[in-house]
Order: structure tokens, then sequence, then C-alpha cells
């Protein structure tokens, strides 16, 4: 398909196929891979659901990589946008560098404020080493202002305390906060280097008040294990990378000062 505009955000090719903005009160999801593939299950989920409409994607040459993906006979972009109405979800199944981290993290935060975005959403596991043994996880939240925290005031989930976040989306809040741009992650416990559509499935049931959007996750559930096996080789893709940016800090609990 040929794109009906396209621009350049620094080293990123931002394309539309058709346009788009937000209405209301926008909310964007930013779903990349991360421990148990958190945020990619729950962002396909979500995309599936709510019937969103594939409305442009993101390339680099220099800093993504050598990637086409082919979906449905359509050639798509490594990195792919769908829209639907208050909402954006920005979709990647593949691992960008760790150099590549911060300038996409830039482009993406200038990309969603001129759409309209006003609160940045995402979800992530909080690797723990006892995952087998749990039968009720537990999820917590990191807000970069007050005003973000009234989100999930009433939601029963705690806040993330004391502790470092590893990873894009610690980069992504870094810019969030540099900018001002409204946003809040949320953290369920998952497993590091195996594919989690539960965990998926409980940050999705805390989103989905937030956005005030319903979202049935029992397709989620009931197909966890067909989830995995179809996941297993992005997990696998994921994790050198992963590795790489934990390493040292995962379970570390910093100077409470």
């Amino acid at each position: 398909m040929a794109p009906h505009r396209e621009e350049y955000i620094g080293e990123f090719r931002f394309i539309e196929y058709t346009p788009f903005r937000v209405s209301g009160e926008g909310y964007g999801i930013i779903a990349l891979p991360d421990s148990g593939l958190v945020s990619v299950i729950a962002a396909g989920h979500i995309i599936k659901q709510l019937g969103m409409e594939e409305i442009g994607g993101v390339d680099s040459y220099s800093s993504l990589p050598p990637v086409l993906v082919v979906s449905k006979r359509k050639l798509r972009t490594p990195i792919r946008i769908f829209g639907k109405d208050n909402l954006i979800v920005i979709y990647s199944e593949f691992m960008p560098s760790l150099p590549t981290i911060p300038v996409l993290a830039r482009a993406v935060n200038d990309y969603l404020e001129r759409k309209g975005v006003k609160y940045i959403l995402m979800t992530s596991g909080l690797p723990v080493p006892n995952r087998f043994e749990l039968e009720k996880l537990k999820t917590y939240y990191v807000a970069t202002s007050e005003n973000t925290e009234e989100k999930v005031k009433n939601l029963n989930i705690m806040p993330f305390e004391n502790g470092y976040l590893v990873g894009p989306y610690a980069i992504i809040l870094k810019e969030a906060m540099r900018t001002n741009m409204e946003s809040l992650l949320l953290l369920t416990e998952a497993f590091f280097d195996f594919p989690d559509p539960e965990a998926s499935a409980q940050n999705l049931e805390i989103l989905s008040k937030i956005i005030g959007k319903s979202i049935d996750v029992k397709e989620l559930i009931e197909q966890a294990e067909i989830i995995r096996i179809k996941a297993r080789d992005t997990m696998k893709a994921a994790i050198p990378n992963l590795t790489k940016m934990r390493k040292d800090y995962e379970y570390s609990t910093p100077i409470n000062i």
C-alpha cells in the first residue's frame, strides 16, 4: 500500500496509510518485547479485541533490523501503528538495539504528542524468580505525575516504591518526564524468559478501566498455551538484549534515600 503521507522524526520514517488523529482524551500504548513478552501479547490482544485499523508504521534503515513484515499478504514496517477513536497502539515484535532505544523513545514520544495523545501507557512484566509458584500475581505502577496517578487511584494496585527499572520502558519514561508527557507503566509479576499471557491478561484488565474500553481477556487465558508456542521464537530473539539490559539491576534495590 502506498503511504498517504510520511515524515521523518530524527532517524525514523513515520508512514501513514490513512489520516488519523486521536479523539478526545487520547491514549498511546507502546508495546516492545520485554520480560515474558507481556506488553506484546497484551497489545496484540487489544488490537484484535477492539478491531483497530493499521494506520501506519515506523522504519529506519540505519536503526532498525533489516526486516519487512508480511501480514495478510500486505508489506509492513518492523514497527506498526494501529489506531481507533481515542487510542493509538505502537507495536513491535522486534527488540531495537540498545543504542537505538533512546532515539526511538524521543521519536515515538514526539509522534504521539503530534497525534493528540495526552497519556502514554505501557504494560510490562516484573520478573520474579518464583513465578511458577505464584497463583495470584501482584501488579505495580509507575507514574510520571500526580495527575497520571489519578488514573489508577481506585484500581487496587500498588505503586512501585523502590527498585530499578531496566530496559526500553525506563528510557521512554525518562523521555516522558523530560517533555512533561503524562505516562504510566503497569508492572505485573511475570516470567523473564518465558511468554506469560496470564500476566498480560492481568495488565489488560487494569488497562481497560483506565482507557474506558471493555477488553475481554477470557480468550487470552484459554489460549495461553497456544500463545506461548507462537511467541516462543519472538521471546528467544529478545532474550540477548533483555539480558544485557537487566544484568546486575533487575533484582537490586537502591539505597532508600
